[in-house]
C-alpha cells in the first residue's frame, strides 16, 4: 500500500553539505505523533497529513510560520499589515478559532480570544511541523474542528553540533540565531536555540490614516534537556519563551463624531509568552506510557503614547497521562486522562468568572492489515464552565492495488466558548459576555482516493463540514448592548487535489483547493474564504546549488458577511536560491512577491484595505560547527 503525504519525498536542502541532492524515499514509513498521540506510520492514518521538516523550512527561507503554512494544501493565510501583525489562518474554510495549535503536543493560545497568534511562534528551534487537516476533537478536545497544527521542537541528540546564522532584508529586516546540541555521557542530551528578528515595517493602513512604519521585534528561546533512565524510561524537560512587540494602526472611529480616526495614536502590541513542560516516557515490550505536566502563558498588552493600556493574560496548566498497548503487529489500543486549568487576567474591569477546569477521558484504536485498516477514537470532556461534550471519530481505508487506495472518515467536534464569550465585563461600548452561550458543534465526513501513477503521487479528497450554534456577537437595539449568541450555522463543502512528482532533477508539488463555505441561514459566503486556491512549489538541486520557486493563486473572497465588499483574486511568486560555499558555510537569497503584485486580503472596519508588502529581498548566511 502506498499511503503517504509525498510518495516521492520532496527534495530537501541539506544544509552545510558540498553536494545538495534529492533523496527518493517512500514516505509510507514516516512516523508521526499528532494523528493519534502515539507514534505511528503516516500510512496507518486516514487523515490527510502534511509534514514540514526543519530542512524544508531552511530551504524556502521562511521568515514566519505563516510563510510555511501558506504553502500547504487546504490552508489560507490572511495578514493585517506585514510580519508580526495579527494573522488569520483558515484550514478547509474553518476560522482561526477552529484550529488547535500545539507545541510538542501541548495546547497553546489565548483563552480570551480562543485562538493562537501564529505571528508569535518562531521558526528557529523547530524540528518539524505536523499538520492534520480535518477534525481531531475526539483526540484533543475543544478547538480541533478544522485541523491540528503541532509544532515539534524536541528530538533525540546523536552528536554534538552548533550553528550560527544572520540575515537582512527589505524594510530594515534583520535576524540572527544560534543553536546547538550536546550529549551528556551515553544517555543524556541538551538542545538550545536562540533567535532575534525585527523590521521597520510599513504603514499597516493607507490614507486617510496616519502614514507611519509599523514594525515588529521578536526574541525567542527554545530549550530541551533529556536523559534515559535504565532501559525503559526517558525523561525530558523542555520549553519555549517568546518576547516581542509589534506596532499597528488603531483604525476604527473617533468618538463622539464617529468619523474615521485619521490621526489615531500609534499603538503597539507587546507579547510575553512561555510554554514549559516535563515528560516521562515508559516503554517496555508492547506497553508504552507517557505522563506530562505543562504550563503556558499567553500575555498580550496593547498600549500607546496617549495612555491607552490593555492587558489580557491566559495561564494554563495541563496534565496528561496516556497509555497505549500494541496487541500485535496490526492492532494498537490507547487510552488517557487529561486535566486542564485555565485562568485569565485583565487590568480593566474583572471578568465575572476568571478561571475554569476541564477533565477528559479518551480512547483510541488503530488496526492496519496488508490491504485495509481501521481507526477510531472517542473522548468525553467535562467542563465546569459549559458542561459535558462527547466527541467521536471513525475511519477506514482499503487498498485495491498497491498504487490505489480509498479512505473514508467521519466524526464530530466542538469549540468551547471563550472567556470573552462567557464572562466579558460590560464595557463603555455596551459589550458584555453571556454565561448561557453554548459550545459550537460540528459534524464532518470526508473521502479520499490516492495513489501513484507513472511516478506521480496524487490524492483527491472531498469533504463536508457542518457547524451548528456558531457564536456571534449580536447588537440589541433595545438595550444598546452587544453580547454573544448561538445564532449562526455554517456548511463547508470542499475538494482538494494534490500532486507530487519529478521532471528530471526538478521536484514539483502542486495543490488545488475548492472551498464552498457558507452561512446556511443567509446563503452568504463566510468572510475571507476564497473559493479557489492553487499552489505550485518547485525545487531544483544541482551540485552546490538549490533553486526554489513558489506560486500562490488566491481567488475572490468577501470581507463582510453581507458579501458586499469583494476582495479580488491575486497571484504571488516567490523565488529563493541557496549555495553551499563549503561543507560548513551556506549562503542564501530570496525575493518575495517577485512581480510586485498589488493585492488586498483584508479590510478594516471602515472598508480601508490593510497594506501588503510589495517586492521584498532577503539575504542570509549560516555556519555549522
Amino acid at each position: 500500500m502506498n499511503r503517504s503525504i509525498l510518495a516521492i519525498a520532496v527534495a530537501s536542502l541539506l544544509p552545510h553539505t558540498s553536494y545538495l541532492h534529492a533523496q527518493e524515499t517512500s514516505a509510507d514509513e514516516t512516523m508521526v505523533v499528532t494523528a493519534s498521540r502515539f507514534e505511528s506510520k503516516v500510512s496507518d492514518s486516514t487523515a490527510p497529513i502534511s509534514i514540514v521538516t526543519k530542512e524544508e523550512i531552511a530551504a524556502i527561507q521562511a521568515v514566519s510560520l505563516a510563510d510555511v503554512l501558506q504553502r500547504l494544501p487546504g490552508v489560507q493565510i490572511v495578514t493585517g499589515g506585514g510580519y508580526g501583525k495579527s494573522t488569520e489562518i483558515y484550514v478547509r474554510g474553518t476560522s482561526s478559532r477552529h484550529q488547535l495549535f500545539l507545541i510538542n503536543g501541548i495546547r497553546i493560545g489565548s483563552a480570551t480570544l480562543g485562538s493562537a497568534d501564529i505571528s508569535q511562534i518562531p521558526l528557529n528551534g523547530i524540528e518539524r511541523i505536523e499538520v492534520i487537516r480535518g477534525p481531531r476533537a475526539s483526540v484533543y478536545g475543544s478547538d480541533a474542528i478544522g485541523g491540528v497544527i503541532n509544532i515539534i521542537t524536541t528530538s533525540n541528540v546523536d552528536q554534538n553540533s552548533a550553528q550560527v546564522g544572520a540575515g537582512v532584508g527589505s524594510h530594515g529586516f534583520y535576524q540572527a540565531n544560534v543553536s546547538g546540541q550536546i550529549q551528556f555521557g551515553e544517555k543524556g542530551w541538551g538542545r538550545v536555540a536562540v533567535s532575534t528578528q525585527a523590521n521597520d515595517g510599513f504603514s499597516a493602513l493607507p490614507l486617510p490614516y496616519e502614514q507611519d512604519d509599523d514594525g515588529f521585534e521578536s526574541n525567542d528561546v527554545s530549550l530541551e534537556l533529556g536523559t534515559q533512565w535504565g532501559d525503559y524510561v526517558t525523561a525530558r524537560v523542555f520549553g519555549t519563551l517568546h518576547d516581542g512587540n509589534a506596532e499597528y494602526d488603531a483604525g476604527g472611529f473617533s468618538a463622539p463624531t464617529y468619523t474615521v480616526w485619521e490621526n489615531s495614536p500609534n499603538r503597539r502590541s507587546e507579547s510575553d509568552n512561555y510554554n514549559v513542560a516535563a515528560k516521562l516516557d515508559y516503554q517496555r515490550d508492547r506497553l508504552a506510557s507517557e505522563l506530562s505536566i505543562a504550563k503556558n502563558r499567553d500575555n498580550s498588552t496593547n498600549l500607546d503614547d496617549d495612555g491607552y493600556n490593555s492587558v489580557f493574560k491566559t495561564e494554563r496548566v495541563v496534565i496528561n497521562w496516556f497509555n497505549h498497548y500494541q496487541i500485535n503487529e496490526q492492532f494498537k489500543l490507547g487510552a488517557g486522562y487529561e486535566h486542564q486549568d485555565e485562568e485569565v487576567y485583565t487590568n480593566g474591569d474583572a471578568y465575572t468568572l476568571d478561571e475554569r477546569s476541564n477533565d477528559a477521558l479518551y480512547a483510541l484504536l488503530q488496526y492496519s492489515a496488508d490491504a485495509w485498516g481501521l481507526e477510531g477514537s472517542a473522548r468525553t470532556d467535562d467542563s465546569d464552565a459549559h458542561g459535558r461534550e462527547n466527541t467521536w471519530q471513525v475511519g477506514a481505508y482499503y487498498t485495491f492495488i498497491p498504487q490505489l487506495t480509498w479512505s473514508v472518515s467521519t466524526g464530530t467536534a466542538f469549540k468551547a466558548p471563550t472567556f470573552n464569550d462567557l464572562y466579558y465585563p460590560e464595557d463603555s461600548w455596551g459589550n458584555v459576555g453571556n454565561p448561557d452561550v453554548k459550545p459550537e458543534k460540528s459534524q464532518h465526513i470526508e473521502s479520499s482516493l490516492y495513489g501513484v501513477i507513472a511516478d506521480v503521487y496524487w490524492r483527491a479528497t472531498g469533504y463536508k463540514t457542518s457547524i451548528d450554534d456558531l457564536i456571534s456577537w449580536e447588537f440589541d437595539s433595545a438595550t444598546f448592548k452587544s453580547m454573544p449568541e448561538n445564532v449562526n450555522k455554517a456548511e463547508i463543502k470542499g475538494f482538494e487535489l494534490e500532486l507530487d512528482f519529478f521532471t528530471g532533477d526538478v521536484n514539483h508539488t502542486l495543490s488545488y483547493d475548492f472551498t464552498d463555505a457558507k452561512d446556511t441561514e443567509t446563503g452568504k459566503y463566510l468572510v475571507r474564504r476564497a473559493k479557489h486556491n492553487a499552489k505550485w512549489n518547485i525545487a531544483y538541486l544541482v551540485e552546490q546549488w538549490r533553486f526554489d520557486l513558489s506560486t500562490l493563486y488566491r481567488g475572490d473572497s468577501y470581507n463582510d458577511s453581507d458579501n458586499s465588499k469583494r476582495l479580488d483574486e491575486y497571484i504571488l511568486l516567490d523565488a529563493a536560491i541557496g549555495y553551499s560555499v563549503t561543507d560548513n558555510l551556506l549562503v542564501k537569497g530570496k525575493v518575495t512577491n517577485l512581480t510586485d503584485e498589488s493585492y488586498i486580503n483584508r479590510l478594516d472596519y471602515n472598508g480601508y484595505a490593510y497594506n501588503t508588502a510589495g517586492r521584498e529581498f532577503y539575504l542570509n548566511a549560516s555556519y555549522q560547527f
